[in-house]
């Protein structure tokens, strides 16, 4: 097992503050999960009308390793039905990316969010099918994260272990169907859930903290809406 994983939190805060200061992979570590004809606008350039957002990879120390907790959205929800995404939302007027973050993890999660301390922040990402520009936040547990999720907007919490997060052959693709259109999108296959989007990319960069390779292929395009999976990356 990889070292890193037996870190106590304050440590493991201390190597990730270490790790972003040294520079964000960005679109280099992202590329390999952005879906088909997105071409490269996951970067931007970002609509000034855009809303804000800001999403929270909470790590929790397990008996298994680090962890970071994502939901499934209920599929009665309007925007994301049934996906797999990070807990987090909308900035409020005033607020700032991390205040949105904690905020939006204690609602969504019934986390109490004194115990978590923010050691950074990784690439923007816009997501251009929403027009959001979304900031992800990570987050060290020093406590163990209580959970009590809100029915209305999680179905399902899923934890996500950076053990896997790290691991090359946990990645894999499927087709997605939108109208005549039928394109393919990588994902991160993990639990049994598929994880893409723009979801997917933030993992991604969060992933290349410690090291994993980009991977080979030089795409930088986008997608939704799902089909059939080829039976690849499965963890």
């Amino acid at each position: 097992m990889n070292a890193w994983n037996q870190l106590d939190a304050p440590d493991m805060a201390a190597g990730l503050r270490a790790a972003l200061a040294r520079g964000l992979p960005g679109r280099g570590a992202q590329r390999a999960m952005a879906p088909e004809l997105a071409y490269g606008r996951h970067g931007g350039p970002v609509p000034r009308e855009a809303r804000r957002a800001a999403v929270l990879l909470a790590l929790n120390r397990t008996p298994d390793g680090w962890a970071i907790p994502a939901i499934l959205r209920p599929v009665t929800m309007r925007a994301h039905a049934g996906q797999v995404s990070l807990p987090g939302g909308m900035r409020e007027a005033g607020e700032t990316a991390p205040e949105a973050a904690l905020r939006e993890f204690a609602e969504e999660l019934g986390a109490a969010t004194e115990g978590l301390e923010i050691v950074g922040a990784l690439s923007p990402v816009f997501v251009f099918v929403s027009s959001f520009e979304v900031t992800p936040l990570v987050a060290i547990a020093h406590h163990p994260l209580a959970l009590a999720p809100s029915p209305a907007e999680v179905a399902e919490v899923v934890w996500l272990p950076v053990a896997r997060l790290v691991d090359p052959g946990c990645r894999g693709s499927h087709w997605i169907r939108r109208g005549e259109l039928v394109f393919r999108a990588p994902h991160l296959a993990i639990g049994g859930r598929e994880i893409w989007g723009a979801t997917s990319l933030i993992l991604a960069e969060f992933a290349a903290l410690f090291g994993l390779p980009n991977g080979s292929e030089e795409r930088d395009n986008g997608a939704t809406s799902r089909e059939s999976p080829p039976g690849n990356g499965s963890c």
